[in-house]
């Protein structure tokens, strides 16, 4: 069996000969229909009723794998004309095939339809979590069923960082859009693990860069996410007030636009190493000015953050970053539920830090 992701997918459709079946399975699900798009009119160009056929499996009155196959293995009233046969699986369930289904597929594979490409779309409404158990399980099952030389299987979540920092580059360059490496790398942040997510994002980024088609990084965090970055600041302003209430709604808030709690555990832990390193600097005599620009704090913030350093204990901030320094090792080992879970617990330990320093 072949393998693609998202990126080489893309690629091979315009290059290479077509395989006889494509399986697109993965979380990221609305990456497969822009796909399908690609695939589709690579493969037959101008789409009418005999060139492209859908069929849905969610339920039991839906048809059979057989009826399917006699429609693929159909050659149509013109010699030579192309068609594309799209299954969408929406019922996991579906994923399971019959005896007569999958010796069905199996008889197909080995002399299949040159003329017809059979797509099969994997796109269950589930959650992430669930979705990893199905590809352990019956997804794995079904690859077994339709292993073939002529089957590619095309992975949505799979990813490398050079592929995705080259589609970003590309994509802004073929509109002319000028945006810094820099900002790029903001982009990636701000999603996290989860970086196929930035593409669903992309008109939105095209139509804010507007008339001087420039994105920079000073504003992207409000495009990208929807919030401010003074968000984030008014987050660590909660902590440093130990304001249960204030934290838990500014965490919400990011959380409901799409912040991941991977980025705010990464600018806690930013945040407050920077606030040791300002008092090392001012414990040695540093100019404020300087620390200002070894640190690359904002202007808007920097005097109140200085009042903060100078009023901060080391012993204090040795004991929020060992926090934080958990708090991140939990929210690897344990998965975004639960570092968000942890995120929510993390102001009532500093709180009951603060108890016990008191």
């Amino acid at each position: 069996m072949l393998e693609a992701n998202f990126f080489s997918a893309r690629a091979r459709f315009s290059a290479a000969p077509s395989p006889a079946l494509v399986v697109l399975f993965g979380f990221h699900e609305y990456l497969g229909e822009s796909l399908i798009r690609e695939i589709r009119q690579g493969f037959i160009g101008e789409v009418d009723e005999f060139s492209f056929k859908r069929y849905y499996l969610d339920s039991e009155e839906d048809k059979s794998w057989d009826e399917i196959l006699r429609e693929a293995q159909n050659r149509g009233l013109f010699l030579g004309a192309k068609k594309m046969v799209l299954v969408v699986i929406r019922n996991e369930k579906k994923l399971s095939l019959g005896t007569a289904d999958r010796g069905a597929l199996q008889e197909y594979l080995k002399k299949p339809n040159p003329q017809v490409l059979l797509v099969v779309f994997v796109s269950l409404d589930i959650l992430r979590d669930d979705f990893k158990q199905v590809k352990k399980t019956r997804l794995d099952t079904f690859f077994k069923a339709v292993d073939s030389p002529s089957t590619l299987r095309i992975d949505l979540d799979r990813v490398s960082d050079i592929e995705i920092r080259s589609f970003l580059r590309g994509y802004f360059k073929e509109r002319k859009i000028v945006i810094s490496s820099a900002a790029i790398e903001k982009l990636l942040e701000s999603r996290g693990e989860d970086v196929l997510a930035i593409i669903q994002q992309l008109p939105k980024l095209e139509m804010a860069a507007g008339d001087s088609r420039n994105l920079d990084s000073e504003i992207l965090d409000q495009i990208i996410s929807g919030v401010s970055s003074h968000s984030i600041w008014d987050l660590t302003e909660a902590v440093e007030n130990e304001d249960a209430t204030a934290y838990m709604n500014i965490l919400n808030y990011l959380f409901i636009n799409g912040i991941k709690p991977s980025f705010i555990i990464g600018t806690l832990i930013t945040y407050y190493n920077k606030i040791y390193t300002a008092k090392f600097l001012l414990r040695h005599r540093f100019p404020v000015a300087d620390i200002c620009k070894i640190l690359q704090q904002p202007a808007f913030i920097f005097n109140k953050f200085i009042s903060l350093v100078r009023g901060f204990s080391e012993f204090k901030i040795h004991a929020i970053l060992n926090l934080i320094y958990r708090l991140d090792f939990e929210s690897k080992t344990g998965g975004e539920e639960m570092a968000r879970i942890s995120l929510q617990n993390f102001i009532f330990q500093v709180k009951t830090l603060g108890k016990n320093l008191g």
